[in-house]
Order: structure tokens, then C-alpha cells, then sequence
């Protein structure tokens, strides 16, 4: 359904008479503040009065309710504006007797989750005692010009040894629990570790979901 919402809202209706540019690939990133340029077909730089903009959710597309007008700030020279659910921001823009529109993205901000400087998709293998070492998972913010970490929700873990069966436990929050020390405590050399099934959820946006992580014991 969310795609389609975005295909219908997005699709037909970008202004040619407005260009609307983001940091972030032309989009918004929900529950921060987003720096946005706007160029119009006019003599005059745009004024505060001229632009209006627009919130529209999933949820209150399909059940047609109201959009959310945003403020549209002017801080040291530049334009924010402060989406705080994902969606499609409208924004209207008036120049002469005519209101043009344009449409942008707004997509949720998304974390990192790493293993201390480990992450998905890591060729390096972790010594057995580093390894043993470690508390637990964090999600990091790695986008957006600051530092920040997102709460960690579940994750589970699987234990592959080299001549033995393997072993799993589900970890609540992003520090190991006493099941999962347990098994990380039995790592040795060769074993590998799957953290799968890494959930996880930043400021303002629903749980979102980490790709798995490989870990091969040193």
C-alpha cells in the first residue's frame, strides 16, 4: 500500500516552474530538520508568504483526511522544514495569480546497526576475545551532518560451531541478555554467528528492519 501511495501522490503533479532541492537525493528525511532550496520562474527571490507546505501520510490519504500544514522556517539564510512521519510533502508555491506544486518524498531516517565497528556485509574476522568482549548491538544514525543512535528493539542470534549443532537465543532491547552472553561466551575459532532479524526504531518513524549480520570467530 505504501508504495502505491507514493506512485499515486507523486506521480503527475511536479511543477515546471519549480525546482525544490533536498540534501538527502531529493528527499525528506522524517523527524529532523531538512535544509531545502527553492528556485521559481520569477525576477524576485521567493518570499516566506509565497510557500506553503503540505504533510500527507498514508493513513490520511486512504481514509481522505486533511493534510497537515507544515511550517516552512527561514534560519541563517536558508529554508527547513520538519516532517515528522514519513509520507509526501506538498508544497505550494505561488507565483502570480497561480499556485504551483511540488511533491517530495518523505522517507523515514534509518540507522546502522553495528557490532561494536562491525557491520552487515564486513569481510574482517573478529578475535575470540574481542568478541566475548562485546555488550550487545547499537543502531547507528550515519546520515544527516550529526551523531545519534536509534533504539534497538529485538535481534536474535544462532551460534554455527565447526563440529557441533547449533544454537539460537532472541534478545530483547540492544544489549545482550543473559541467554545471549551465554552463547556468545561459547565462541571459539571458526564458529560463526548470525544476528538476524535486527529490529530497530528512530525518532518519529515505525520499526525498521537491519540487514543480517555474519560474524566469523578469529
Amino acid at each position: 500500500m505504501l508504495l502505491n501511495f507514493f506512485v499515486l501522490v507523486c506521480s503527475g503533479q511536479n511543477s515546471e516552474k519549480v525546482i525544490i532541492h533536498t540534501e538527502n537525493c531529493n528527499e525528506l528525511i522524517a523527524g529532523i530538520d531538512n535544509y531545502i532550496s527553492i528556485m521559481a520562474m520569477q525576477d524576485t527571490s521567493l518570499s516566506e508568504e509565497q510557500i506553503s507546505a503540505y504533510l500527507i501520510t498514508p493513513n490520511r490519504y486512504l481514509h481522505e483526511i486533511k493534510p497537515i500544514k507544515l511550517q516552512v522556517e527561514k534560519k541563517y539564510g536558508k529554508y527547513f522544514i520538519h516532517p515528522d512521519s514519513v509520507g509526501v510533502v506538498e508544497f505550494h508555491i505561488k507565483l502570480n495569480n497561480d499556485i504551483e506544486i511540488e511533491n517530495i518524498k518523505v522517507k523515514p531516517l534509518e540507522a546502522v546497526c553495528r557490532l561494536s565497528r562491525y557491520k552487515a556485509n564486513s569481510e574482517s574476522k573478529i578475535p575470540k576475545g574481542e568478541f566475548k568482549a562485546q555488550m550487545g548491538i547499537v543502531a547507528y544514525v550515519e546520515c544527516c551532518g550529526f551523531d545519534a543512535r536509534c533504539k534497538m528493539i529485538s535481534f536474535e542470534v544462532i551460534r554455527i560451531p565447526t563440529n557441533e549443532i547449533s544454537s539460537r537465543a532472541i534478545n530483547n532491547g540492544g544489549e545482550f541478555e543473559e541467554t545471549t552472553l551465554k552463547l556468545i561466551h561459547q565462541a571459539e575459532t571458526g564458529d560463526l554467528y548470525v544476528f538476524r532479524n535486527i529490529y530497530y526504531q528512530c525518532p518519529s518513524t515505525e520499526k525498521q528492519r537491519s540487514e543480517d549480520m555474519i560474524i566469523e570467530i578469529q
